[in-house]
């Protein structure tokens, strides 16, 4: 390869990536917000905000005393 990997401590490999931002970068940068801007529809429910994944509107307040049943793992504690 004609880039050079650089070894940070513990044997992790350094990334720096340097992304080009010539003319074609920045013609495709302009299309990607170009679509997205044209594809958005406000007016839609937003599909990741649905079912299991709604903000909970009833939700509960904390409680102090609540039984917990199970163990820890030996070697888990403090």
């Amino acid at each position: 390869m004609a880039e050079k990997e650089e070894h940070g401590g513990d044997g992790v490999v350094v990334v720096d990536p340097k992304p080009s931002k010539g003319f074609t970068s920045k013609v495709v940068d302009w299309l990607e917000k170009l679509m997205v801007k044209l594809m958005f529809d406000s007016s839609q429910p937003q599909h990741f905000l649905s079912g299991n994944f709604a903000p909970v509107r009833d939700g509960t307040p904390p409680c102090k005393n609540l039984p917990v049943i199970g163990y820890l793992p030996v070697g888990q504690t403090d």
